[in-house]
């Protein structure tokens, strides 16, 4: 069953610089979620927040 969502998920190769693929694991371990849901997490929370000021702005 993993292994049919992991096909139907979008794949992306990122660079990082150097260190912060660290820094993402210590912050993955504290929210006890792999790199990849933090950084998927992150993205969400970015994106709903870009989105919202956007939408703000529009208004004003």
């Amino acid at each position: 069953m993993k292994d049919l969502v992991a096909r139907r998920s979008d794949q992306f190769n990122l660079r990082l610089p150097e260190g912060m693929r660290d820094l993402l694991k210590e912050i993955a371990a504290e929210n006890r979620r792999s790199i990849n849901s933090e950084i998927v997490t992150m993205l969400e929370r970015q994106i709903r927040s870009t989105a919202g000021t956007q939408k703000a702005d529009a208004t004003a």
